[in-house]
């Protein structure tokens, strides 16, 4: 297609505000073709646009945008999705960079081969997208989920938790299966999976904060765990031991324990964050508050946090 086609009427804007939208696809062709249309009648209509794609089908994307990829921003989401909790600062700044002018996206979080804690946090990340954006934001976001490879839960999960649907014309309308706006607090509000049986449990009080720390550094070393990585690992417990202390009536409890996968290390408190974003955003110079659950999203593979009237808890996952 040339640059100097016109919008097909499939392509043009379902309202003037946000649109979340689920597209289900089958077969790597005819995605690539209906992304890269979604795309480049964005940039046809002088909108900004962002494609956040695992590495291979980004690169076939970028290919079938022809000229039109020159004004095209490119992520892979690998990197930039590889803490799920991570994502959404991506597209507050992509909205904040187009102000009034009006953008799409294609962001994939959750693709096959995702583990069973990737994609619970993929989950709350698509839940919490309706509350990340404003409504009045011009921004269209589609979201593509693979129906032959991701298991049927999966893909009735991405229905319950987006506004919109795109049909395979590339119609977008509003979606009978969405769950409500509550879906993302509901789900931040409910409590993980309980800890093993068998754990390392420690107290943390305002003398053991170091203790706690330099214990986490010496399990992940024993686990392998490069000395970069743990010495991330342990700035982030650090934070997260401060952040019980202050906020979770003066103390907390940590719990470590091993997976086939990860090091898992886990406080929890009798605080509680009310904000579902909390850590997902970044704080601004003038706020106290969010810099330590900011830092360890930063810091940290995979984080889970959790809040509620009964405690707060923050589940880290060091992958090994």
């Amino acid at each position: 297609m040339s640059m100097t086609s016109t919008p097909s009427p499939a392509m043009e804007r379902a309202h003037e505000g946000y649109v979340h939208d689920v597209m289900l696809w089958s077969g790597q062709r005819a995605f690539v073709t209906a992304a890269a249309d979604f795309v480049r009648q964005g940039v046809l209509r002088g909108e900004l646009a962002l494609v956040a794609l695992p590495a291979a089908r980004l690169r076939a994307v970028r290919a079938a945008l022809g000229e039109a990829a020159e004004q095209v921003r490119f992520a892979e989401m690998e990197s930039l999705g590889s803490n799920p909790a991570c994502i959404i600062q991506a597209w507050v700044d992509f909205v904040a960079a187009a102000g009034d002018r009006p953008s799409r996206g294609v962001g994939e979080p959750l693709w096959p081969g995702r583990t069973g804690v990737e994609v619970t946090e993929c989950q709350l990340h698509e839940a919490l997208l309706n509350d990340a954006i404003p409504a009045a934001a011009p921004l269209w976001l589609r979201c593509p989920y693979e129906v032959d490879a991701l298991p049927d839960e999966v893909v009735e999960q991405a229905l319950h938790a987006h506004p919109w649907v795109t049909e395979s014309d590339g119609t977008a309308h509003p979606n009978d299966a969405y769950l409500g706006d509550d879906l993302g607090a509901t789900a931040f509000a409910s409590p993980l999976p309980p800890a093993p049986a068998a754990t390392i449990v420690r107290t943390i009080t305002p003398e053991t904060i170091r203790v706690v720390r330099d214990l986490v550094l010496h399990v992940a070393r024993v686990c392998g765990i490069p000395d970069d990585r743990a010495a991330d690992l342990g700035l982030a417990l650090h934070e997260l031991g401060v952040n019980s202390v202050l906020h979770g009536r003066g103390s907390g409890t940590l719990r470590l324990w091993r997976t086939s996968q990860a090091l898992v290390c886990e406080v929890a408190d009798d605080g509680l964050v009310a904000d579902p974003l909390a850590g997902r955003l970044a704080p601004g110079t003038e706020e106290p508050d969010g810099r330590g659950l900011w830092m360890v999203n930063q810091l940290c593979d995979l984080v889970q946090l959790r809040s509620s009237g009964e405690g707060t808890t923050v589940r880290v996952h060091t992958w090994l």
